[in-house]
């Protein structure tokens, strides 16, 4: 790693630990992001058709590792893991693979909540890594944070009741494709509707952090 390089790892670390995300501008090259599309938007689209949506959220699809190559040896050994290793100091164990969708039109937002579960006294819930593979926005439902929300304790309900989405502490993750956000998984997070005429496709990388309990696993909505 370079001295530029090791400065710029330093600020994104020293802005995830005080905030509990960061964005990370220009990560995937256009021809990753166009590899990314080819592999989860048409595999999202049979597994949508086939009723494998989280729940009531249709737009949801976990574990898309388990049915495709490409996205099962990225979740292992994507150039990502090894950023995420070095943004949160120690190893990292990839866990799941997920598409999210926001078509155009849906007004389905989904409230704030956390991603951590697992056995009491665990000290980290476990990291996302999201990927924007189109531009994403306020009026199409990007990702929102309550800042320094990791570093308080929240039940795992959704949405958690009482979190006011107009606190100055809110803070809008608006994306390019190809960026990243990074988020812990103790970290409160929701995101809007889609109020514009374009699609809003993302896919994130789940993974638990060195701490975690064997039991553990992460998920969330966005």
């Amino acid at each position: 790693m370079t001295a530029g390089n090791e400065d710029k790892l330093r600020l994104l670390k020293a802005e995830y630990d005080r905030d509990g995300f960061v964005v990370v501008r220009g990560f995937l090259s256009d021809a990753e992001v166009r590899e990314l599309r080819i592999r989860a938007l048409p595999l999202a689209d049979r597994m949508t058709s086939q009723d494998h949506g989280a729940g009531k959220y249709k737009n949801v699809i976990k574990s898309l590792h388990h049915y495709d190559g490409y996205l099962d040896a990225q979740l292992k050994s994507g150039k990502h893991v090894q950023f995420l290793e070095q943004l949160l100091g120690g190893e990292v164990a990839g866990l799941s693979v997920a598409w999210f969708g926001r078509p155009e039109g849906d007004l389905q937002g989904i409230g704030p909540h956390i991603d951590a579960l697992g056995r009491e006294g665990d000290s980290k819930g476990g990291v996302t890594i999201w990927f924007a593979l189109d531009p994403v926005n306020i009026k199409n439902g990007c990702l929102q944070y309550l800042s320094g929300s990791h570093r308080e304790d929240y039940a795992n309900v959704m949405p958690i009741p009482n979190i006011d989405q107009e606190s100055t502490d809110v803070i809008a993750a608006e994306l390019e494709p190809g960026d990243a956000v990074v988020h812990s998984a103790r970290t409160v997070h929701w995101s809007g509707g889609n109020h514009s005429d374009e699609p809003r496709d993302a896919v994130s990388f789940f993974y638990s952090c060195p701490s975690d309990s064997a039991e553990r696993q992460a998920s969330g909505f966005h």
